[in-house]
């Protein structure tokens, strides 16, 4: 009597593993032929960075008025600018003032007095200006509004004589009167057109923007 059960388990067998063997090398990558490029993997798309926000600017002209409490007083002052250029004037009505001028770039103002004894850094906050005010060994922090005329700076200079005045916006003005031989006392009222009266003559002040030669 034959027996067939084994030889047929042993023959699917050899048929499974042909067929296993086949499956595997049919899902193998076929070798590179040489001198064939490879393709590059495409990176996958990368999102760029939002573009920071633009640095704040001042308006083309503009002034900028503010109060700065002190243990003797009150100290005004006002910052004037014009394009890329400042001038700042600030005084306690009394003796103590300070002339300042430099630059007003990228919502930043940096100015220095001609003598080195004052100096102001400020910037754009919103609508107004913030920063430090130095007068020789003193400094105080400040915040300047915008202020529209006749609020502003203004100067009078004639014969060594220099009346200086900043104009609130209540339209009070407070001023130094400085003489040819440095001595100060307050200065006179001024009135709305910038007219004033120094040693009984009546002057005109001029209005000084921030590219003024002062």
């Amino acid at each position: 009597m034959k027996v067939r059960g084994p030889l047929i388990t042993l023959a699917a067998a050899a048929a499974l593993g042909v067929g296993i063997l086949t499956v595997n090398m049919s899902q193998e990558p076929e070798p590179a032929v040489p001198g064939t490029p490879v393709a590059a993997s495409t990176p996958a798309p990368t999102t760029p960075a939002p573009a920071p926000p633009p640095a704040p600017a001042f308006p083309a002209k503009a002034d900028y008025v503010g109060k700065i409490p002190t243990a003797n007083g009150t100290i005004t002052l006002d910052i004037s600018v014009e394009g890329d250029k400042a001038v700042a004037y600030a005084c306690d009505g009394t003796s103590i003032e300070s002339w300042l001028r430099g630059s007003a770039v990228n919502g930043a103002v940096s100015l220095a007095s001609k003598d080195g004894t004052g100096r102001l850094e400020g910037r754009l906050d919103g609508a107004n200006v913030v920063g430090t005010l130095w007068i020789g060994q003193k400094k105080w922090d400040f915040t300047a509004e915008p202020a529209q005329p006749p609020a502003g700076l203004y100067v009078y200079e004639q014969a060594g004589v220099r009346g200086s005045w900043v104009v609130d916006f209540s339209g009070k003005a407070t001023g130094v009167l400085r003489r040819s031989d440095g001595s100060t006392m307050p200065a006179p009222g001024l009135a709305t057109d910038g007219m004033a009266v120094i040693d009984g003559r009546t002057v005109t002040a001029t209005r000084v923007q921030g590219g003024s030669d002062v």
